[in-house]
């Protein structure tokens, strides 16, 4: 009996022990077995997510070894990247030497945009996209064409395509799907992608679909994924909290920052509970920074900023320096593009254009060297069009130094609507409207049709088939239009008679696009005129009508590097245009006109722009209605519109602008020019005529609201005018 008892005493210990040593020394997770892991978590926080490059140099300079990392929002690209080998200080060169304004947008400074986006801004004040006659709601302010680019060739091939936990450092990001409510953490796939759908905030970038989710930031509901990182595996958490904290009662005074907080409450809760399981917990002190602060200047302050937040958890972080010899290290090494070939190449997401359309305008093929730079500026060129929402690529390597290019482009709706004004003095109130219909009447082909009236009336159509061939990009065009504008003649400084300028015409051409800046159209034109005297005080002079056929050769030469259309501080400008008669066909005009404006703008003190303008005409035989008819307050101060007018005509204009801010600038202005009848026999020291004039500029969302007060020839003549330019394609004739 006592050996019974025995026997079951002995089995119970051994019991106790196997379960004591499971339980406690056998454990997995146990620190004093298995190696410590440190997780590294980066928040969310819009540009203020610069610190944590910061934070990452000191953490290189103390060698601490990174096991995990999680990011939500910006802290997923900076852990992203830093996930694939981008070092503290490779960051910090990256941060400051990329212009982020551009990047989160999807339109580039100006001197980069592509010719058809260059030769089309400016025009109206509201653009609405349309689908099936109806007004489409935009998903977000941003498709986000450009921070997708950028992270494609920072993340190169290596990684376009992989399961996340065998990047040189397991990395998550965190989302959130619109249709589930769900939180989604991507375990693999588009590392480029899944980085994007965590940055998408709603209502700004668009969402990013993924599988059959519809992706915008993580930030709604896990900010700081302290949880993702422990799930990973870390045993040890670094976290970074760049977010704003909720703001007072006292802060919460407008529509923006109640708009804000309101996103900010599903996820405080969760990152109370995620900040307690933190290990250390850098927060840098970024009072008085925003989430939209992507200046230069402040970029490189909150960089500093995260370094000496780091500083400050010296103590901390050295005990996980200790750690490094138990935990290892973990290899890295920056990404990079390995030259090669092209292999082939795929089109995703095309609806209505063709494969053959966007491979003929990309205009790569297999076997053709790999250009990454050459690849980006056809993309670019290509999303110039206007035909999509976003073009992105994805590279596969399939054999050593051959690659496999996909190209993804998420089409437009079939239309857009622009609508805009302007008022000046001598049409008064302006409308305008412009649709553009993509794909109409046939695949690939873009129409663009503008109709302006009240103060004059104008209507045109043009079809357009953008192509790349023989090196550059062509496109032969079908122009139509009608108009009906009101011209004033003077007659020694005196309105004597209004003709109305109408006719309506047919043309077709070419057009060349020689580089982003540069253009050149030529097209035979059929004009019908239907001009006539509308308004006439003295009955004592005759006034000629022209109603008859005209055919015209037209050459137009363009060159456009301005900064800014409406408000320019550098750069140069220049039209080129001749027209002439074809002789070979019988009619009632034999004439030829030929027209050089040009425009040098240059900003040598912050607050001073100065600028040069130029402009020579020149015709032979030219009637009446064929002449140039300048003045006003942007070609000639001093004399009323159409007043300064003549078959030959020089101009020189000075004029210098002091922006008092941003939105108020002060202007000076002296222009002089003579008018002659044979243009073999110019002389400018004869007639000689000069206007001087002061005024001021506001800059508004609206257009720019302008008003000077010019003085010539004894006279006075102000001018307003206000609003977008309304530019349309006959504007060119002067």
């Amino acid at each position: 009996m006592k050996t019974h008892q025995y026997h079951q005493h002995g089995m119970i210990c051994i019991l106790f022990m196997l379960l004591f040593y499971s339980s406690g020394h056998c454990q997995p997770g146990d620190d004093s077995e298995a190696p410590p892991r440190i997780g590294l978590v980066l928040s969310g926080g819009g540009a203020r997510g610069f610190a944590h490059v910061g934070v990452l140099q000191i953490l290189d300079s103390l060698q601490i070894p990174v096991h995990f990392i999680t990011g939500t929002s910006m802290g997923s690209i900076v852990g992203g990247l830093y996930a694939l080998g981008y070092s503290g200080k490779d960051l910090d060169s990256l941060a400051k030497n990329v212009d982020w304004t551009i990047i989160f947008s999807d339109k580039p400074p100006r001197g980069k945009l592509a010719y058809f986006e260059k030769s089309d801004m400016g025009r109206f004040q509201l653009s609405l996209q349309t689908r099936k006659y109806n007004i489409q709601e935009p998903s977000g302010l941003i498709f986000g064409q450009k921070i997708s680019l950028l992270l494609t060739r920072l993340i190169s091939p290596q990684f376009d395509d992989a399961n996340f936990d065998e990047l040189p450092i397991p990395f998550r990001c965190i989302s959130a799907d619109l249709i589930s409510g769900n939180e989604v953490v991507p375990n693999a796939g588009s590392l480029p992608k899944a980085i994007r759908a965590s940055m998408s905030v709603p209502s700004i970038f668009t969402p990013v679909e993924w599988g059959d989710s519809l992706l915008v930031d993580g930030g709604v509901l896990n900010n700081l994924p302290v949880d993702v990182a422990l799930e990973m595996g870390a045993t040890h958490i670094i976290a970074v909290n760049v977010g704003k904290p909720l703001r007072s009662q006292e802060n919460l005074s407008g529509a923006i920052s109640i708009l804000y907080q309101s996103l900010s409450l599903a996820s405080n809760n969760k990152e109370k509970e995620n900040l307690l399981k933190a290990d250390v917990v850098i927060t840098p002190d970024l009072e008085g920074f925003n989430q939209t602060d992507f200046a230069e200047n402040k970029i490189k302050l909150m960089i500093e900023i995260g370094k000496q937040a780091a500083r400050n958890n010296l103590d901390q972080l050295q005990q996980f320096r200790q750690l490094s010899q138990l935990a290892g290290t973990t290899s890295k090494q920056k990404p990079h593009f390995q030259k090669g070939t092209i292999f082939g190449v795929q089109i995703h997401g095309n609806e209505r254009l063709s494969f053959s359309f966007i491979y003929q305008f990309i205009g790569l093929k297999p076997s053709q060297p790999f250009d990454i730079d050459l690849l980006e500026n056809r993309l670019e060129n290509l999303y110039s069009l206007g035909y999509f929402q976003t073009v992105e690529y994805q590279l596969e390597q399939m054999e050593k130094e051959k690659y496999r290019l996909d190209v993804f482009v998420k089409e437009n709706p079939g239309a857009s609507l622009r609508l805009g004004f302007r008022y000046q003095d001598n049409y008064k109130v302006i409308l305008g409207a412009n649709l553009k219909l993509k794909d109409f009447p046939f695949p690939g082909i873009l129409s663009d049709m503008s109709f302006l009236f009240s103060g004059l009336q104008v209507w045109e159509w043009e079809l357009g088939y953008p192509r790349r061939m023989l090196g550059t990009i062509l496109y032969p065009y079908i122009y139509g239009y009608y108009q009906d504008i009101p011209v004033d003649i003077y007659l020694e400084r005196q309105k004597v008679a209004q003709y109305g300028k109408k006719s309506y015409g047919a043309a077709g051409g070419m057009g060349f696009v020689i580089s982003n800046w540069c253009g050149i159209k030529t097209d035979y034109l059929f004009e019908k005129l239907l001009i006539d005297p509308t308004i006439a005080s003295s009955e004592e002079i005759t006034w000629p009508e022209w109603k008859y056929d005209v055919h015209l050769l037209r050459i137009y030469l363009s060159v456009d590097l301005l900064d800014d259309l409406l408000v320019p501080k550098h750069g140069y400008s220049a039209k080129i245009r001749y027209e002439d008669t074809i002789n070979f066909i019988e009619q009632h005009d034999n004439y030829h006109r030929l027209y050089v404006d040009q425009s040098y703008y240059g900003t040598i003190l912050q607050r001073n722009t100065s600028s040069l303008h130029l402009f020579f005409g020149f015709t032979h035989n030219a009637k009446l209605y064929r002449i140039y008819y300048l003045g006003g307050p942007n070609s000639f101060i001093g004399y009323n519109y159409d007043e300064y007018s003549g078959p030959n005509i020089g101009i020189y204009r000075f004029e210098t602008s002091f922006h008092w801010s941003s939105m108020i600038s002060i202007l000076g202005i002296f222009n002089g020019g003579n008018i002659w009848e044979d243009y073999q026999k110019i002389d400018f020291k004869q007639n000689f005529k000069t206007g001087y004039g002061a005024g001021f500029q506001l800059n508004t969302f609206l257009g720019p609201f302008r008003f000077i007060f010019s003085y010539s020839e004894k006279q006075t003549v102000q001018y307003f005018t206000f609003g977008y330019s309304l530019a349309t394609r006959n504007d060119e004739r002067k």
